[in-house]
């Protein structure tokens, strides 16, 4: 399983996650502090200015009561003004007047009356309209007047003026019975003489709740002040709704915001006290009073800023303390993580310094100890790591590959890794002639043949125990490995249960290198590894040879069938590879489809000889007959347990790319590609050979056929394909290329005549043994020692003394008599027939190319 990382939304740093939600904490608390403080600040304020209008309110109503009180007095003064009964004694009118008159402008009021028992006006000075004989006041109030007994104040109606007054019975010396009254109009002047400067606005509304008299602060400004005016005579605003909503014991309030600017408003009753000694008097109406809050919001305002400026200031001062706290303490633990994520990507040489002498230096000491010990393991676990990495890499090595050489450098470079060297070479000991030689190197500058014979491997599979070659440094450099010239090496053999195979060698050129117990007993196990392999190879080569043997005598047998078409399954192999080739198909492939060219008509074994060896024109009977030939080889194949998909081959190579083909009828894709090419294959040396009934036709004529049958017949890619070899190469009648001796490439010709000698060494080598081949390679090598050829003959192998130069005709002349000396030595030894089988067997080993040029070369070929 894989580790994941957890993820946070605060980052991967502990500096972070701790000074990022302390930050957090600090701005939320400084935040909520402001909330709470504009809340409390908020209410304060509010409740502040309406306790100021309350208060102003109150102040009013109580300054109008005391304003009744005075008139009361002042009314109860003129009534005992002794010229005041005796005018009225007299009953002269003018007297009276003179009385009243200075009274009402002494005391500043608006109307001074002297009323009958009936309330009618005896005499009035003051406010105009008010006459004699006429009646002013309410019956009730007049009821009221003429039955007082002391003096009394109330709010009532004069015609449509509202009016405080005060009531003073006065007693004639006569006995009759006067009501002396004094009133003050409610009015805009009344109530600014009565306010002073507490408030902003004041009005009094008549007990019907209609505006009597209003007034507005000196402090308000022109424009402010229309808009308290207008709410105050609005029957809509705030003012009327706190008017309504007032009463004896809970009077109404309300908030006002005009142009920006807000208030508190405050509606009260007006009731007069009327002093100690009588029950109120009746409602008179309503005070309103509002007040500014522009003062208030101004100081919540500034007390705000202040309170959210100290708040600011202690957030930055706690995030610049939890930073300083959260760097002292995840500075070190940063360090320790940081040495923990080198560790994690294998530096275990990570040292961490903490100072100090608390906790996390403890820690960092017990990290370092641990990282020492992991340093240990580590080294260990490694080795054994790259042990098992190298066994693994060979296991696949194994089973990936069947090229000795190729098997051989993997398990060899392996080897090195894991050793952390640069030298080392495998050695295999030939069955034929048990001489070694060095089947996979790296590094050094050796000659391997000379060398082999004295070195560590030659000591080590003639024992068949391991050597290790640890030099003393004292020494020098003089005692080396012959082979790597590596100052230290180590040698272990192939063991197999025949004896000892081979030998791997590993070595280094620093003088100081030592080898050990546990180096011989990895690289052993390796050696064993690869002796398994190498049975494993043996084995495939082995029945990988017996199936190639079986399939050349089918087809041959095939071939003896039909006398007129010998060899034709030769050909075809050979056209087919070819295609195979340009078409750039896998090895396997290649492969399957030579075996199946070869055995293409095996099916033929099923069909009368008559048919086959009819020298006309088949039959329509006879060619349903034929027709049976690719099912009847698809059976005869199909219980063999090929390594190559050989059978579905053999089958469809008779269908026809537009479906008209047989056995299946398959169209298009649906034949597989290496039956469409075996049938180009087929069907261009059916053309271009010769039969009884007909001649060949020239290979120009059948590739013109095969085109103008592409897409019906053949798959237009491959002939496109076999038309691009044909027109490259001058078709002779067998179907090789013709070309000139010049033409071959010196490599060419050497690879061509060294695998003819070899192959066909190899398979008399396989029959006679290797004692009867010793003796052959010895004469054969004798005779070209002694006619002065450019090679030799050894170990079963063609060595040219001379590579680098042009091959000239002299040389050729000399591999054709090479060639036809070893057929004498061989044919005298194991017959004539043996040998054209050795040579069948090393010219199958050649590819198409290979195969032509050694005619070209007139190179010995076996008979067909």
């Amino acid at each position: 399983m894989i580790p994941v990382k957890p993820r946070t939304l605060l980052g991967a740093h502990l500096y972070t996650q701790i000074v990022v939600p302390l930050l957090l904490a600090s701005i939320l608390i400084g935040v909520a502090a402001s909330v709470v403080a504009v809340y409390a600040l908020r209410s304060l304020t509010n409740q502040w200015v309406a306790q100021v209008a309350e208060s102003t309110t109150s102040n009013f109503v109580e300054r109008i009561d005391q304003y009744a009180d005075q008139m009361r007095r002042s009314v109860s003064v003129a009534a005992e003004n002794p010229r005041m009964r005796a005018a009225l004694d007299e009953g002269s009118l003018p007297a009276l007047q003179a009385e009243i008159g200075p009274s009402t402008v002494s005391l500043d009021y608006d109307n001074a009356m002297i009323l009958d028992a009936s309330g009618t006006v005896v005499a009035a000075t003051g406010l105009s309209g008010i006459r004699a004989d006429t009646k002013p006041f309410s019956s009730e109030v007049t009821e009221r007047a003429v039955t007082a007994r002391f003096a009394f104040s109330t709010f009532t109606n004069i015609g449509n003026l509202h009016v405080l007054a005060a009531f003073r019975p006065v007693q004639s010396d006569t006995g009759t019975r006067y009501t002396l009254v004094v009133t003050q109009v409610i009015t805009d002047r009344f109530l600014t003489a009565l306010a002073g400067s507490v408030g902003s606005a004041y009005a009094v509304y008549g007990p019907a709740k209609n505006l009597e008299a209003t007034h507005v602060s000196k402090r308000v400004l022109p424009q402010e002040r229309a808009a308290l005016l207008g709410a105050l005579a609005s029957k809509d605003s705030q003012v009327t709704t706190a008017v309504r909503t007032a009463g004896s014991s809970d009077p109404g309030a309300a908030r006002l915001r005009i142009d920006g600017n807000s208030y508190q408003v405050r509606a009260e009753e007006m009731r007069l006290t009327n002093g100690a000694t009588e029950v109120p008097g009746e409602l008179g109406g309503y005070v309103v009073g509002i007040v500014s809050q522009d003062v208030s919001d101004q100081a919540a305002r500034t007390t705000i800023n202040l309170i959210m400026l100290w708040s600011v200031v202690a957030v930055i001062a706690l995030a610049v303390l939890g930073g300083w706290v959260a760097r002292s303490v995840s500075a070190p633990l940063i360090e320790l993580a940081e040495g923990a994520r080198r560790i994690a990507d294998g530096d275990f040489t990570t040292k961490v310094s903490v100072a100090g002498s608390n906790e996390v230096a403890t820690l960092a000491s017990s990290f370092n100890d641990m990282t020492e010990s992991l340093r240990e393991r580590s080294e260990s676990l490694t080795k054994k790591v790259l042990e098992l990495a190298t066994l693994y890499e060979m296991s696949r090595a194994l089973g990936s590959t069947l090229d000795m050489d190729d098997l051989l450098g993997s398990v060899l470079d392996s080897a090195l890794r894991i050793f952390d060297l640069g030298l080392g070479y495998v050695t295999l000991r030939e069955k034929d002639t048990s001489e070694l030689t060095i089947r996979a190197a790296r590094g050094g500058d050796h000659d391997a043949t000379t060398a082999i014979r004295s070195s560590m491997s030659e000591w080590v599979v003639r024992e068949g125990r391991p050597l290790i070659f640890n030099p003393d440094p004292a020494a020098g450099a003089d005692r080396i490995d012959v082979v790597t010239g590596a100052k230290a090496a180590l040698c272990v053999p192939l063991v197999s249960a025949e004896g000892t195979i081979g030998s791997i060698t590993i070595g280094s050129n620093d003088p100081t290198y030592r080898f050990n117990s546990d180096d011989v007993r990895l690289l052993s196990t390796i050696a064993n590894h690869v002796t398994i392999a190498i049975g494993n190879i043996e084995l495939f080569t082995t029945l990988q040879e017996a199936y190639l043997a079986t399939v050349r005598s089918l087809a041959a047998a095939v071939d003896a069938k039909d006398t007129y078409t010998r060899g034709h399954s030769d050909r075809v192999a050979g056209y087919a590879t070819l295609i195979a080739e340009r078409m750039g198909l896998a090895h396997e492939q290649r492969t399957a489809l030579e075996m199946a060219a070869y055995l293409h008509d095996i099916g033929k074994i099923g069909v009368k000889e008559e048919i086959l060896l009819k020298p006309g024109m088949l039959t329509a009977d006879e060619m349903d007959q034929m027709r049976h030939h690719p099912l009847i080889g698809a059976n005869i194949l199909k219980p063999v347990a090929f390594p190559w998909a050989i059978t579905p081959v053999v089958r469809h190579h008779h269908e026809h790319y537009d479906g008209s083909g047989y056995p299946a009828g398959l169209t298009g894709e649906e034949i597989p590609l290496l039956a469409r090419i075996l049938t180009a294959a087929d069907s261009y040396e059916a053309m271009t050979a010769d039969r009884p009934y007909r001649a060949g036709r020239l290979s120009a004529e059948a590739i013109t056929e095969m085109r103008r049958c592409a897409g019906s017949q053949f798959d237009p890619r491959v002939v496109e394909v076999l038309a691009e070899i044909v027109e490259e190469l001058e078709r002779t009648g067998d179907g090789l290329l013709s070309e000139t001796v010049d033409a071959v490439a010196p490599d060419e010709a050497r690879a061509i005549f060294s695998a003819i000698m070899d192959g066909v060494f190899s398979s008399f080598r396989r029959l006679g043994g290797p004692r009867l081949a010793s003796n052959v390679e010895t004469e054969v090598d004798s005779s070209m020692r002694a006619g002065g050829m450019p090679f030799r003959l050894a170990r079963g192998r063609v060595t040219f003394i001379e590579d680098a130069s042009p091959v000239t005709a002299l040389e050729i002349e000399q591999m054709r008599t090479a060639l036809a000396e070893m057929d004498a030595v061989m044919g005298r030894v194991s017959g004539t027939t043996l040998v054209e089988h050795f040579y069948a067997d090393a010219y199958d080993g050649l590819s198409a190319r290979m195969r032509h040029l050694a005619g070209v070369l007139h190179f010995r070929e076996p008979l067909r």
